[in-house]
């Protein structure tokens, strides 16, 4: 259904051996992994859209941690080797328009988090 969905809004779909499903979004790699068949939940992930410098891991994890309590749907995340932060949008849908519009709607989101990341973490160097 995930594909049909991505397919209608003009993208070209690929499907990773695992079963992600993998799209271009300006520009960037989006990738989406769905629930189990029963289950209508969707992630849409961009992942490790931001590097963590060494010495920059406190900041890395205020700016995400501020952008979790102000934005909704999106969570951010550092890896667990505190190198890279990566952001997702999840969330369960009732039908074709909901998957549709939440597709979207998370797209939109994804299409802007590097920047919103980059003008929290100034808020944060700039004091």
């Amino acid at each position: 259904m995930i594909i049909s969905v991505v397919e209608s809004l003009g993208y070209k779909p690929q499907v990773g051996d695992e079963g992600d499903i993998r799209i271009r979004y300006q520009m960037k790699n989006i990738f989406f992994m769905v629930g189990q068949e029963d289950e209508q939940y969707v992630a849409v992930l961009f992942p490790w859209f931001s590097d963590v410098h060494e010495g920059e891991e406190a900041l890395a994890l205020v700016t995400c941690n501020k952008m979790n309590r102000e934005m909704r749907l999106v969570k951010m995340c550092i890896d667990q080797e505190m190198k890279g932060v990566s952001a997702s949008c999840e969330f369960c849908y009732t039908d074709m328009d909901s998957l549709k519009s939440n597709v979207e709607h998370s797209l939109d989101i994804l299409g802007i988090v590097r920047s919103i990341y980059l003008a929290v973490r100034s808020e944060f160097t700039d004091c």
